[in-house]
């Protein structure tokens, strides 16, 4: 497909309070803290452009490990591999699919502050990333959450494929082939990782097998068991690290 997608330009901008709730106590308790946070949330809000892809698909069939799904403008037919995590979608009518990054920028300045050797700044760069990728979810996940209002069925957690059971990371190639990523700078590597750093796909679905009017937390769903510490209200962003070289 690959030209399917409509594009927002999300304002995500983030507090120090924000960056220090996120933090680390060891961290989050040093007395320069708030000095440091304020000057790391001023310039990541001047960096950061956060934007995403997105679309609906009108769900068709759940086969053994993988979902049919239509998209209603063009017609087009896609095909997602969902695995052992496929059942999970008879509950759902249509499914909304996003991909959302904040740009390379931010990138930059974290490889910045930690060649400079700066272990708070790098820290608290990545819990700002944590806060505005959060954000950014949560305008997806309302846009989700008012038409299954509208139509009176459920809602889905955020699904990401990688992070939840029995859903694949290399399913992420298929759901990024929905979409013309490089429109808004993205690029996806062989493994599957999308590049810049902070940039993430994700699928809410919705319909009558639904219960839940918000779209709520995945972690119930997620391969780490609720073991990851960098966890927000509704949404959960792992800032993946490449292996050097």
């Amino acid at each position: 497909m690959g030209n399917t997608g409509r594009i927002l330009t999300i304002d995500a901008r983030i507090t120090p309070e924000e960056v220090l709730a996120l933090a680390a106590p060891a961290w989050a308790s040093q007395p320069d803290a708030p000095a440091v946070a304020g000057t790391i949330a001023e310039e990541m809000n001047r960096i950061i452009r956060p934007e995403a892809l997105f679309q609906w698909f009108e769900l068709t069939e759940v086969q053994a490990e993988e979902i049919v799904a239509t998209e209603p403008v063009s017609g087009t037919t896609a095909r997602l591999t969902t695995g052992g995590f496929s059942p999970y979608f008879h509950r759902a009518s249509r499914f909304l699919a996003a991909i959302y990054t904040l740009g390379p920028k931010v990138d930059t300045l974290l490889h910045r502050v930690m060649a400079e050797g700066l272990e708070m700044e790098a820290h608290f760069v990545n819990m700002g990333s944590l806060a505005a990728l959060t954000r950014t979810a949560s305008v997806l996940t309302r846009l989700a959450e008012n038409r299954a209002k509208k139509e009176g069925v459920g809602v889905s957690p955020p699904l990401s494929p990688g992070s939840i059971e029995g859903w694949e990371l290399e399913s992420q190639h298929e759901l990024c082939a929905l979409f013309p990523i490089d429109s808004i700078g993205i690029t996806q590597g062989d493994d599957a990782i999308l590049s810049p750093m902070n940039t993430l796909s994700v699928v809410i679905a919705i319909g009558p097998g639904f219960t839940d009017t918000r779209a709520g937390s995945p972690c119930r769903l997620c391969r780490m068991g609720g073991s990851c510490t960098l966890t927000c209200s509704n949404h959960k962003a792992t800032l993946t690290h490449r292996k050097a070289g």
